[in-house]
């Protein structure tokens, strides 16, 4: 697996290197409207889990700035460490703000969006193959830097090894919500959002699908920015294959992966020069915008931005006094 991160900071660098030649190219006030248009879709998907938490606790005060800024922060730490790493951090944050909450309620509430994400990413999956663009299997993996390329170089151990894990993962699902009744009721509760479908469609729904369309335009206003034709078809392509580069996030961001396969997928659009210089500089864009907010709001919370320490502490039911005088700052 160290082969293709080893691509993908490769592809990084080059692609940084096009993007800085390109710059002369470059429209910065479109770039703007995706750098704004990048923080009010971070605040739709804030949003909808913070609705997502209140049908989780009715009762309880919850404040948007709090959410946001946990949001933030989590989107943050994800665009630095692969892997989802930023959930461990916007978990702590909530669960200190809202009392009496628990981390399993807290983390469930983050299943509540998944489903129509899920539905989101297959639809755009199944479009890329309708439209016939994607790479065959015997150019897929020489791609430079595209994380798949073991899985598509040995499919039956992939399958093998992909299949034990959901096996395992499955089978401790259900063993822990059959045994463990106080875990399925917290988790029940987390879910709340997603079981009452009114509350749903009401409160969550309209700003998941507000933060997918707000995808779409981002992707728009970077085509028109780096003079590539900025159509509804094309954002359509380089959108669903924003999503497939991140389905196995080795690298951060799927930087690496994105080049690779935007290259194949926007073929006859625009130079690939031109192609990779605009997937790595709305990269860049917008990670500076997740990383400023986020490691802001982690400022602001912990007061210090070594949260590391505190999000351990907390897995460890080991918290000390400062972290609790931390936990009653102000929200983010």
């Amino acid at each position: 697996m160290l082969l293709p991160l080893a691509f993908s900071i490769h592809a990084i660098v080059r692609g940084g290197r096009m993007f800085f030649n390109h710059l002369a190219d470059v429209d910065w006030r479109y770039l703007a409207i995706v750098a704004g248009l990048q923080v009010v879709k971070i605040g739709c998907a804030a949003k909808a889990w913070e609705n997502s938490i209140v049908a989780a606790y009715p009762g309880k005060r919850v404040h948007f700035p709090t959410i946001f800024g946990a949001f933030s922060a989590g989107v943050a730490v994800g665009t630095v460490v692969p892997a989802h790493g930023g959930d461990a951090v916007r978990i702590v944050m909530v669960k200190r703000r809202v009392p009496s909450s628990t981390y399993t309620t807290i983390t469930s509430t983050l299943l509540v969006r998944a489903p129509f994400d899920m539905l989101m990413a297959v639809v755009f999956f199944v479009f890329l193959l309708q439209q016939g663009v994607l790479p065959g299997r015997s150019l897929l993996p020489h791609r430079p830097a595209f994380d798949f390329s073991w899985f598509f170089g040995h499919p039956m151990e992939a399958i093998i090894i992909l299949s034990t894990i959901v096996l395992i993962l499955t089978a401790l699902f259900l063993w822990a919500w059959v045994r463990i009744s106080e875990f399925k009721q917290r988790v029940r509760q987390g879910i709340n959002g997603l079981l009452d479908w009114r509350f749903y469609l009401r409160r969550i729904f309209p700003w998941q699908l507000s933060d997918w369309v707000l995808r779409i335009v981002i992707v728009f206003f970077a085509l028109r920015a780096f003079n590539m034709p900025a159509t509804v078809h094309n954002s359509l392509l380089a959108q669903a294959t924003s999503n497939l580069s991140t389905l196995l996030p080795i690298s951060p961001s799927g930087i690496g992966t994105e080049q690779a396969l935007l290259v194949t997928v926007l073929h006859g659009v625009a130079p690939g020069t031109l192609i990779v210089a605009y997937s790595v500089g709305t990269r860049l864009i917008t990670s500076l915008i997740n990383v400023v907010l986020g490691f802001g709001a982690i400022l602001i919370f912990f007061h210090t931005l070594r949260f590391r320490r505190y999000v351990d502490a907390e897995r460890n039911g080991t918290g000390s006094t400062s972290t609790g005088k931390h936990s009653r700052s102000r929200s983010p």
